[in-house]
């Protein structure tokens, strides 16, 4: 591993955020969801101050906000439109967040890694092919005890970077700039308190999307249905006519969900069915599923199944209470940024062909803060950050990918003082 010193800035600043847990926590009903997740947000609060943004600030949530001036005339920065850029703070509650001990392999030579604090987890090409693609590169993972937390700590720390940069570079145009941390993205709730008002942006980008080279602006529409089953208990032995058993129920309802329309079985535009949470006993029992589908005539039709599922089951075992509650969580951003402004979208390629970087679509099949924005106005496609294997200790990006996604970044800063004057 290489000393710090010796690294870019937008790597140091990645190892050094990576090490703060900021977990967050679905059980948990406050914003944030977990006090850790302000750890963070603090330290990039005062970065900001002291890197010489003087209305950086936390709110009472969690959000950071600061503004990064432009360097355009007066007139020309009126009527330009201001660019948001957004990454979360929080990583995923699947796998253990800290302490996360952040490794650099260098020059990558195509073979398998193990992770030392964990030696069952590896860096397989044969399972994850695009390690191939990075061979020479300098991988950047965890010791295998915990994920990385390039998702979106690389995002987080590329926008802190560019505004360092930035402000030492007075040369090179830029329209205002709102930078803008957020929290609880991984559990849904990212924009919950979000004042977009406050924000004070026409366009944003969260920093958020995966392999170098890819756009996000089309999303899953989603939703969460929560099955809760009430059984009868009584004595197996005299169970007879009596006891409705609400594991089985659920199970019953559960097992009749399309296998062939699960996560492990579907690509691209394919939607899906996936519980993701149960428990219970005889007594009690509820599970937790998403549901997922790029239309909203999909998704709809995915959410009537669940109904039925459930509807059929209260037939069948009458002496059961079954409980259903499905809750809307986004929409596919694809339309309202079409709608609102498109220069979202294409002033992005744009920005990736004057760099010579061959920019492609990348769909999301999960969600992104942006998608919420989107739905409330702000459109706001995802950029790469170059991570690789999100939500899981096998996470991993590199030092290249990190500078090639701040240099880019950079790039569409540029591209939007230069013609963000003109018509949509």
């Amino acid at each position: 591993m290489q000393a710090n010193s010796d690294l870019p800035g937008v790597v140091e600043r990645f190892l050094r955020y990576v090490k703060i847990d900021t977990k967050s926590d679905p059980e948990s009903t406050t914003t944030p969801s977990t006090e850790i997740q302000k750890d963070l947000s603090r330290l990039l609060a005062d970065e900001l101050r002291q890197l010489g943004l003087a209305d950086a600030e936390m709110d009472e949530y969690g959000y950071v906000f600061a503004t990064l001036p432009s360097t355009l005339s007066e007139e020309d920065a009126a009527s330009t439109p201001t660019v948001a850029l957004a990454a979360h703070v929080d990583t995923a509650p699947v796998e253990p967040g800290g302490p996360v001990k952040p490794l650099i392999h260098e020059n990558y030579d195509g073979s398998v890694i193990t992770l030392p604090g964990e030696p069952s987890v590896t860096l397989d090409p044969e399972r994850n092919p695009d390690l191939l693609d990075h061979i020479g590169h300098d991988l950047i993972t965890s010791d295998g005890t915990t994920l990385l937390g390039s998702d979106d700590k690389a995002g987080v720390a590329i926008i802190m970077q560019l505004v360092e940069d930035m402000l030492a570079d007075s040369s090179t145009p830029r329209p205002s700039v709102r930078v803008c941390f957020t929290v609880d993205e991984e559990i849904g709730r990212g924009v919950d308190k979000l004042d977009l008002e406050r924000l004070g942006a026409d366009v944003a980008y969260t920093i958020d999307g995966s392999a170098t080279g890819t756009l996000s602006f089309e999303t899953f529409n989603a939703a969460e249905a929560v099955i809760e089953v009430k059984g009868v208990n009584v004595h197996p032995g005299y169970a007879t006519d009596v006891m409705a058993n609400a594991v089985t129920i659920l199970a019953e309802i559960l097992a009749a969900l399309p296998g062939s329309e699960a996560p492990e079985t579907t690509r691209d535009r394919e939607g899906y069915w996936c519980p993701f949470e149960s428990s219970g006993t005889i007594s009690e029992a509820k599970a937790k599923t998403i549901l997922r589908d790029f239309s909203w005539e999909g998704l709809t039709r995915r959410k009537e199944l669940v109904e039925r599922l459930v509807e059929v089951a209260r037939l069948e075992h009458p002496r059961a209470e079954i409980k259903l509650e499905i809750t809307d969580q986004y929409k596919n951003m694809k339309a309202y940024i079409e709608d609102k402004d498109s220069r979202a979208v294409s002033f992005a390629f744009a920005a990736a062909e004057e760099m010579g970087i061959p920019m492609e679509t990348e769909l999301v099949r999960g969600g992104t803060d942006g998608s919420r924005m989107s739905e409330m106005g702000l459109p706001t496609p995802n950029v790469f950050n170059g991570g690789h294997d999100y939500h899981s200790r096998f996470e991993w990006n590199t030092v290249q990918n990190l500078e090639l996604s701040l240099a880019y970044l950079k790039q569409l800063v540029k591209y939007w003082a230069e013609h963000g004057r003109e018509k949509a």
